[in-house]
């Protein structure tokens, strides 16, 4: 069956519309082209272990489902979700840190690997759907992973701006948005970012190359 046209498909207002009286397949297309992004930033932003962000979005499906009659629209659908994923995030941080022995069983396996951050949201860049050679596969894992220790050192609020700017490419009204801070502070925070991470991949210059 062939693919109807891009024009020819619900916008969001008339998706947002339908799941508003009640069609959960309009909900489920309005959240699904965010999984991935909310996914990558949950993960990127240090918010949630890689394995652990899938189940913070379907808990953010699920609360948006519950909310929806109140999203009055003042952001884009993808910008409110995200920052109820990273609301019930934080939530779940705060609630491991009281229950240290609780969240033992969660503790991510140490010889899991770590997925590639991704620089873009196009799914075509910059992860080819051809296999690398496995010279040019080494250097990329080698770039990426100084790419994510460099990530890891930043302090969490400045990693998020630059995680939801440069990896996730959001604009500066939906990263205050999703942040719920003042634009000048998202510009604040990302200026002082790429400050840091000029600083910790200065002694890396020649292998980014």
């Amino acid at each position: 069956m062939s693919v109807p046209p891009a024009d020819s498909r619900p916008s969001e207002a008339e998706l947002l519309a339908k799941a508003k009286a009640g069609d959960f397949e309009a909900f489920a297309d309005l959240c699904e082209p965010c999984r991935k992004s909310v996914c990558s930033y949950l993960a990127a932003s240090g918010l949630a272990d890689p394995a652990d962000a899938e189940d913070v979005f379907m808990d953010a499906m699920l609360r948006a489902r519950r909310a929806l009659d109140a999203f009055q629209g003042g952001s884009s659908f993808s910008t409110w979700l995200a920052a109820i994923a990273r609301n019930l995030a934080l939530d779940r941080r705060r609630a491991a840190a009281a229950h240290p022995l609780a969240s033992l069983d969660a503790a991510p396996d140490p010889d899991s690997p770590t997925p590639e951050p991704r620089l873009s949201t196009d799914e075509s860049f910059p992860n080819p759907s051809a296999a690398p050679a496995p010279h040019e596969a080494l250097d990329a894992e080698t770039r990426a992973e100084i790419v994510r220790r460099a990530l890891e050192a930043l302090p969490g609020k400045t990693r998020e701006a630059v995680v939801l700017f440069y990896l996730e490419q959001r604009p500066y009204t939906e990263i205050a948005t999703i942040l719920d801070i003042p634009i000048g502070t998202v510009m604040s925070r990302l200026h002082n970012g790429r400050k840091r991470l000029e600083q910790l991949l200065r002694p890396h210059l020649q292998d980014l190359r």
